[in-house]
């Protein structure tokens, strides 16, 4: 027992060695994007993995937060104002600011703020490439733009509509990537006239609540094309399930004539 608890320690030790090791690496790495009178003023990094296991989550994820310097307050003498006006103007005046952001363009490194963003692998997968995908241009190096994240989004959805229909050039593939693609536009639709808040995990959209963002004699056919848009996508992937089952590689039984006449009587 007394060897068993060594081993588990020791594998724990290693296991925080390792991780301390790639922490390291990652931290260079954003370090690296940073101005050296940044660095100097005390910019500083953190970077932590965490576990993620809500569902659509990927198990490991690195988190990463850019803490900057706070700026030196400005003495100033308190003047008597008359009037809320005034002394609200007077207090914005003396927020402590850099007279220029430590980082063009980023107002968190004028005032004194963080900057989060996180990359969705664990840290020992990390590479300089997810890095710079992962800060804005602001940062030196940095790729990250609304565009990169759409195209970003894209692709994955890309893959994963090719996963689960298949990838390759036949009709039932073909036809299950249409499917798809046509029930997640339905849904992208009903997410953006939701405010962008998605439903329960495997959960259908609720209907509105009629709170105006919507016309009500649109709702009608609006609900009618999208029941049978869904109903369409569920019956063709049911039929693709179906061709997939009888068309698969198990073992067939061939019986002969007199068999069939045997169980027959």
């Amino acid at each position: 027992t007394t060897t068993t608890i060594n081993q588990a320690t020791m594998f724990s030790a290693n296991e925080n060695i390792l991780l301390r090791q790639h922490k390291r690496r990652v931290v260079e790495y954003i370090e690296s994007t940073i101005p050296d009178n940044a660095l100097e003023l005390g910019t500083s990094v953190m970077v932590m993995q965490v576990s993620c296991r809500q569902p659509g989550c990927v198990p490991l994820e690195t988190a990463i937060t850019v803490v900057f310097p706070r700026p030196p307050s400005k003495k100033k003498k308190k003047k008597k104002e008359n009037g809320n006006v005034q002394q609200q103007e007077q207090q914005k005046e003396d927020v402590p600011a850099f007279p220029q952001p430590l980082l063009p363009n980023l107002e968190e490194s004028r005032i004194g703020g963080n900057f989060k963003t996180r990359i969705l692998k664990p840290l020992s997968d990390v590479t300089l490439d997810d890095v710079l995908d992962a800060l804005p241009p602001n940062f030196e190096g940095g790729r990250r733009t609304t565009e990169s994240l759409c195209l970003k989004a894209r692709d994955m959805t890309f893959a994963q509509i090719g996963q689960l229909a298949g990838n390759d050039d036949t009709g039932d593939s073909k036809e299950g990537r249409r499917l798809l693609a046509e029930y997640l536009k339905v849904c992208l639709e009903e997410y953006v006239e939701r405010g962008c808040v998605a439903p329960e995990w495997g959960e259908p959209f609720t209907p509105l609540d009629g709170d105006g963002d919507e016309k009500k004699e649109d709702w009608p056919q609006k609900e009618q094309r999208e029941t049978e848009a869904k109903k369409e996508a569920a019956d063709g992937l049911e039929n693709l399930n179906m061709n997939d089952k009888w068309g698969g590689g198990g073992n067939f039984v061939f019986r002969r004539p007199d068999e069939e006449n045997e169980d027959g009587k």
